[in-house]
């Protein structure tokens, strides 16, 4: 059984496959080292394979076979390992005909590295784990440097297999007939270790605290190699991945953590009326509003006196009325909310629905203002005047020509870019010359962006219309559906309009 990194021969007992992938960035091992890439030349071989022992997961008490061919290739390292005649060599080799096969991983001796890349490393054993930290055929997981207690539990390894004792240890007496203490297979002895495949020799550690300094002293000083010795380490390229978030039952994550609830995000900030403030505001009292207004309004004329009837015109007066208008809107929710007390998600869906009777209810003042406008033709535009200020302080002499104040300007989104951008102090200077027809001055006045229509501007005085509005609204309702098992909140808010008079607002058109 092959494939383009790893073969089984059953008969020869022999496995092959890519143990160190080369221009590979390993992930980061379970001591928290950085990832480490291997490339040719950064991988001494022993010149005699048969030291790299291959064992189960990288533990030595557990030998499966041993090295007998060691190949660089551009792919990386590939090793051919021959596979103990043992029952446990029996079942690797039965594993590797299987789906998901065995992995290869290496373990290496005095890895030198700088940032990310090997500098330098030596094989000096190997083992086959489910899988591991590259995306090669080996999908190996860096453990390098070897923490100093694996060190030491090395050299205490080495001891027990590389020692033979000059005599046995003395007996020790048991009068009292107490069970002795038994001797556990903590380290690797010599019987489990088969006939040729000898232990990676030991490295001492010879660097100290006081050399260190001293290396890198002499880095400075342009030396770069000095401090080669105190970044070596051991590195046994294999750790078992764990599924973050499932499916699989190998997890941790997706099992443990804990959500930080944070309640609901924004997505805007809280609508604020634009047009509403621009009029006249009323209180509804009744379902219909009634007023009046002089048709023919009273006048004076001049009188000669000496008895003479004074002067007197026909007078009329017209009654204005608007009957409430009404917005509502409700919802069928699931009545769990209110079963385990869950005021945030209640108090959003109200403070959702009144803000939207807010913005709804502008949008009838918008509508009021468009349909109220008395037309007025554009004048010249002076040289260097953006043309939607022309035409504010056109409408704006209209509305004077109605005896009346204007208040406020609304301006289509393009015109009232090219007034912003216009110098501030000519926007002023204009704006107080145009007012000052009226010998007033822009204090107070208003130039809001708003969709009235390409190239228009609508001003209007305060008094032209007088929005009604129920006090306290939105109405907030809430009803209960058993039958359905949920609540059925509503808001109800009601609203009209009177204009007062339509020449006090008006719509100018610029010329295109």
């Amino acid at each position: 059984m092959t494939d383009a990194f790893f073969s089984v021969n059953v008969e020869t007992r022999r496995i092959r496959g890519l143990l160190i992938p080369y221009g590979e960035l390993s992930a980061p091992n379970v001591s928290g080292t950085e990832p480490v890439m291997f490339s040719a030349g950064t991988v001494t071989l022993p010149t005699d394979p048969s030291i790299v022992t291959l064992n189960e997961a990288h533990d030595q008490l557990e030998p499966r076979g041993r090295a007998v061919e060691l190949e660089e290739t551009a792919e990386g390292v590939v090793a051919e390992f021959e596979i103990a005649k043992t029952p446990e060599g029996d079942q690797l080799l039965a594993a590797a005909q299987q789906t998901p096969r065995p992995r290869l991983s290496a373990e290496l001796r005095g890895l030198v590295r700088r940032g990310a890349d090997a500098v330098s490393s030596a094989l000096r054993g190997a083992a086959v784990v489910p899988q591991g930290a590259f995306q090669s055929a080996a999908l190996f997981a860096a453990l390098d440097p070897i923490e100093e207690a694996v060190d030491d539990l090395i050299e205490a390894v080495a001891d027990v297999v590389t020692d033979t004792p000059d005599e046995a240890p003395a007996a020790t007496d048991n009068p009292e007939g107490d069970e002795p203490e038994k001797e556990e297979d903590m380290t690797a002895q010599a019987a489990t270790v088969p006939a040729g495949l000898v232990p990676p020799a030991i490295k001492k550690d010879t660097t100290t605290a006081d050399g260190l300094f001293a290396a890198v002293a002499a880095v400075k000083s342009g030396n770069p190699d000095a401090v080669k010795a105190y970044t070596g380490g051991d590195a046994l390229f294999a750790i078992s991945t764990v599924q973050h978030s499932g499916p699989t039952t190998k997890t941790i994550g997706a099992d443990t953590e804990i959500p930080a609830y944070v309640g609901e995000l924004w997505k805007r900030r809280k609508y604020a009326q634009r047009f509403i403030p621009l009029l006249t505001p009323g209180t509804l009292t009744s379902y219909k509003v009634l007023g009046w207004q002089w048709d023919v309004e009273p006048e004076v004329g001049d009188y000669a006196g000496n008895t003479a009837e004074i002067p007197s015109n026909a007078v009329d007066t017209k009654p204005l009325t608007a009957d409430a208008a009404r917005i509502a809107g409700g919802h069928k929710i699931d009545r769990k909310y209110l079963d385990f007390n869950d005021n945030g998600v209640i108090a959003s869906y109200f403070d959702h629905m009144t803000e939207d009777t807010a913005r709804k209810l502008d949008a009838k003042a918008l509508a009021a203002i468009i349909a109220a406008a008395t037309t007025t033709a554009p004048g010249t535009v002076p040289a260097g005047i953006a043309k939607g200020l022309a035409a504010v302080v056109d409408g704006a002499l209209g509305v004077i020509g109605t005896e009346n104040t204007p208040a406020f300007a609304l301006v289509s989104p393009e015109l009232w870019r090219d007034i912003i951008l216009s110098p501030k102090d000519d926007v002023l200077a204009y704006l107080s010359a145009g007012f000052g027809l009226e010998e007033g001055s822009a204090s107070g006045f208003k130039i809001l962006p708003a969709t009235i229509g390409t190239g228009k501007v609508m001003v209007g005085a305060k008094e032209a219309i007088q929005f009604f509005q129920l006090p306290g609204a939105p109405i907030r309702v809430e009803g209960i559906d058993p039958h359905h098992g949920a609540f059925d909140p509503a808001v109800f808010a009601y609203w009209a309009q009177i204009t007062a008079n339509t020449a006090a607002i008006r719509s100018v058109t610029v010329a295109a």
